[in-house]
């Protein structure tokens, strides 16, 4: 079995859109007007505005439990931050190697960042 796809409930899809694609570096592939699709041949994530069937209170502005890699979590950091990304403080070094950076993207929702611990100092 594999992963297929991710779904992201947001609130104001045309910011969230343009978070994933420019700050997340994620690829659009389809644009509905209440739905967004990223992805380049792996599990897909899906952006889905309110008034979508099975979106209800409570799915905005929530911690995701997605998680996407970056190579340097503290340059992410720097970014995220001069951009007036919200972030959760700074890459935390994790016990087993790995560093995690949490931001919230434009709706609230709470993304990860992971740096592999073949890639830490």
């Amino acid at each position: 079995m594999e992963l297929a796809s991710v779904r992201i409930f947001v609130g104001d899809l045309p910011a969230a859109v343009k978070f994933y694609t420019d700050v997340v570096g994620l690829q659009q592939i389809v644009d509905e007007p209440d739905v967004a699709i990223f992805g380049d041949g792996g599990p897909v994530v899906v952006l889905e505005a309110p008034g979508r069937p099975g979106h209800d209170d409570g799915l905005v502005g929530r911690f995701t439990g997605v998680a996407f890699t970056t190579d340097d979590a503290d340059a992410l950091h720097s970014k995220l931050t001069g951009a007036g990304v919200r972030t959760h403080g700074k890459p935390e070094r994790q016990y087993w190697g790995g560093t995690f950076l949490h931001a919230d993207d434009p709706s609230g929702n709470t993304i990860t960042f992971l740096q592999r611990p073949a890639q830490n100092s």
